[in-house]
């Protein structure tokens, strides 16, 4: 019995290898060797239920489960699985009871607990997993994930200070960590501190820039450039810190290394008008518009560079455009009145400015505009001047 124990053993273990490394087939057949040893060895059949999981035989897992706990029912593993297995069945209620048994079994064990928080987060309970996690971090002073969990817990509840913390003494516990320092500048950004986030992303992404190109001897071994993500952040914070020329020149490497991606191509066009780069701007968006990605706030972007660069026509059009898919948009009515005005046609000037009232009443730009442009039609018709109530502001012009 001893020898069929010791032999049972050793094929649990060669069930559980297999497992790992995704060889289901070989872990099957060691485990039922196993089970013809230890019928009554529980782990034979939280193993059994992990396998089972992974075909997805989800009510053969539960079987399975419910065998191992029978046979050992204090064991936390089980009530950990278990939980798996109703989550899986989009069981939460079910799968937060699990979690939540084996980690006041195992009060130590921190998958335990991620495993409760992320499921009270699934189900929109976000307050109590933050809850639930803070005070027990002192117990896990070296777990990174239950540090994360909390920075975006934080971040979908609006918490800037505490995800900037959760995710800064994450990366303490793992200095150098390149995905952690990506991370902790995405929500550095997230929390409006460019300045702070500029400081951790421009090393990653000068770390990478020397590398785009590699030599042909060391190509196999560089590094992989940043992600676009990371660039498209990096150029956001400068943009948002007035570094117009910093954010178009990371841009550029984005829309080198992928020149489909359409949101790098918009970004520059916004980094180029506030460099006063028209002509860059105009070329970046007519490349967006070839490629069927223009959004509304693009077409207001286009409508203004156009008026600034002297094209009153495409501003009305692109205006129009913008307003056809957005019509809540202020700005747009604004650009297609002054468009407008540029072109003489005072009448529709007017209008599109008192369409920019009745969505922003205290927009006094176009409140001035529509004052002057009422004095001036008064001035040209007397005999109408209290035909133009227009004057919704009140403003000396």
């Amino acid at each position: 019995e001893r020898w069929d124990s010791v032999r049972g053993s050793v094929k649990l273990q060669l069930a559980e290898g297999h497992l790992k490394a995704g060889r289901l087939e070989a872990a099957e057949k060691a485990l039922d060797e196993a089970l013809a040893m230890m019928p009554n060895d529980p782990n034979a059949y939280l193993i059994a239920a992990r396998i089972r999981l992974a075909q997805g035989q989800i009510g053969e897992a539960r079987q399975a489960v419910a065998f191992a706990a029978a046979l050992s029912p204090g064991d936390p593993e089980i009530h950990y699985l278990a939980g798996q297995i109703s989550q899986r069945q989009d069981d939460l209620p079910s799968a937060f009871e699990h979690y939540a048994t084996a980690a006041e079994l195992s009060p130590q064990t921190a998958a335990y607990l991620l495993a409760e928080a992320e499921v009270l987060v699934a189900m929109n309970r976000p307050t109590d997993a933050l809850e639930l996690i803070q005070p027990r971090l002192v117990d896990f002073d070296q777990n990174v994930s239950l540090r994360m969990l909390s920075s975006r817990i934080a971040r979908i509840v609006g918490l800037r200070g505490p995800a900037v913390e959760f995710c800064r003494d994450a990366l303490r516990i793992c200095d150098g960590d390149k995905n952690l320092q990506t991370e902790y500048g995405n929500v550095l950004h997230w929390a409006g501190r460019y300045e702070e986030a500029i400081r951790v992303l421009e090393p990653l992404v000068e770390q990478t820039a020397a590398v785009i190109e590699p030599s042909a001897e060391n190509a196999s071994s560089a590094e992989q450039p940043s992600r676009p993500s990371t660039l498209l952040m990096l150029a956001d914070a400068y943009l948002n810190t007035s570094k117009p020329t910093k954010a178009m020149a990371v841009l550029r490497r984005v829309m080198k290394e992928n020149s489909e991606n359409m949101t790098a191509w918009r970004v520059y066009a916004r980094a180029a008008v506030q460099a006063n780069d028209f002509e860059s701007a105009i070329e970046s968006l007519d490349h967006v518009i070839a490629n069927s990605a223009m959004t509304s706030e693009t077409w207001v972007l286009l409508a203004y560079v156009a008026l600034r660069s002297g094209d009153s026509t495409r501003s009305r059009e692109a205006g129009n455009r913008a307003i056809l898919e957005e019509p809540g948009l202020a700005a747009a009515h604004f650009l297609v009145g002054e468009a407008a005005e540029t072109e003489g046609d005072v009448t529709a000037a007017r209008e599109s400015y008192r369409q920019v009232l009745k969505l922003e009443p205290d927009f006094e730009p176009a409140a001035r505009r529509l004052n002057l442009l009422s004095m001036r039609v008064e001035a040209a018709n007397p005999e109408f001047a209290g035909d133009c109530p227009d004057d919704v502001s009140g403003m000396e012009p």
